[in-house]
């Protein structure tokens, strides 16, 4: 199985590739792809959210949703 730390570096070379202009809303706050890799490399309750997101995206690709 692989272990969270890769999951990370996956999460962030998807988030790495994002036009460098691009902004996400999250709820009320907005934030730059430097601030959501920021998010998760720090491991904060944003960043992981944003692993669980990614990861529940790339399952249902690989599902055909």
């Amino acid at each position: 199985m692989v272990d969270y730390e890769e999951i990370k570096k996956l999460i962030i070379i998807r988030l790495e590739t994002m036009p460098p202009n691009i902004r996400v809303s999250l709820g009320k706050m907005s934030f730059s792809k430097e601030q959501l890799i920021g998010e998760v490399k720090n491991d904060t309750e944003l960043g992981k959210m944003i692993v669980e997101m990614q990861l529940k995206y790339l399952r249902q690709m690989k599902e055909g949703f």
